[in-house]
């Protein structure tokens, strides 16, 4: 069902006269969790579940989801996305296929320091360091397989201006003013041996399922060191309703 669905929306964004082509990351079941939890090192701890909420303008939207836990040293075990890359390629010409990846920022975020347990890693450098490491050998995989348009999706970075998120950083013992500037360096330090013919682009959103969202306002917190060190060539940003804030 999936192939034949994604060569439908192949077909129809060439047809459209787009110069490049998503799968819809319709093989996934999460567009994050299906990257992190084939990380090794990563589990998945399903008896333990955390809310996640989304809001609209009548209520909100929740569910029970199973974080990923830190169980060993942070590796890539095979290039993650290899097959779903290698199944568009097969499908998309003239357009461009473009892969989206889960940034560095993912794992961390929803757990904070309780993310770098101290009977595996000595402090947070180590984690770093083998978090970077592993996304940027996926990132050589898939050039090596032909990738020329890799889009890094993280909504960590668009959440640093909501009051909620701020203050769920802060009461798990975070300071929520300086993440971003970790999570900016780390994508870099992921990015930092790409080949010079892949172009990579940023994707940012305040979450988006059922015409419902986690985060709210502008870019202004993190709009500097975003717009000046983040490497890339690109992004993708929301600027659609007044909940996303202005330019």
């Amino acid at each position: 069902m999936a192939d034949s669905a994604i060569r439908v929306m192949v077909a129809e964004q060439e047809n459209v006269g787009l110069r490049t082509a998503t799968d819809g990351e319709f093989r996934r079941t999460y567009w994050h969790m299906d990257f992190i939890e084939q990380l090794g090192g990563i589990a998945v701890d399903t008896e333990h579940t955390r809310a996640v909420e989304f809001r609209n303008e009548t209520g909100t939207v929740s569910w029970q989801a199973a974080p990923p836990v830190i169980t060993g040293r942070i590796h890539l075990r095979h290039t993650i996305f290899g097959n779903d890359f290698t199944a568009l390629r097969g499908i998309t010409s003239p357009a461009t296929p473009i892969l989206t990846s889960p940034s560095p920022s993912m794992v961390h975020y929803r757990g904070g320091r309780s993310m770098i347990p101290p009977g595996i890693y000595a402090g947070a450098e180590g984690f770093w360091a083998d978090l970077s490491a592993a996304h940027a050998a996926e990132v050589r995989g898939l050039a090596d397989l032909g990738c020329r348009y890799l889009q890094l999706d993280d909504t960590s970075l668009a959440y640093r201006n909501d009051p909620r998120q701020r203050a769920m950083a802060a009461a798990r013992g975070d300071d929520p003013d300086v993440p971003h500037l970790r999570y900016i360096r780390q994508i870099n330090a992921a990015l930092e041996h790409r080949p010079a013919d892949l172009t990579v682009t940023t994707h940012l959103c305040r979450g988006n399922f059922r015409s419902s969202w986690v985060a709210e306002r502008g870019y202004d917190h993190v709009a500097e060191a975003l717009f000046n060190e983040l490497a890339g060539d690109g992004f993708f940003l929301e600027f659609d309703d007044a909940r996303s804030g202005g330019f």
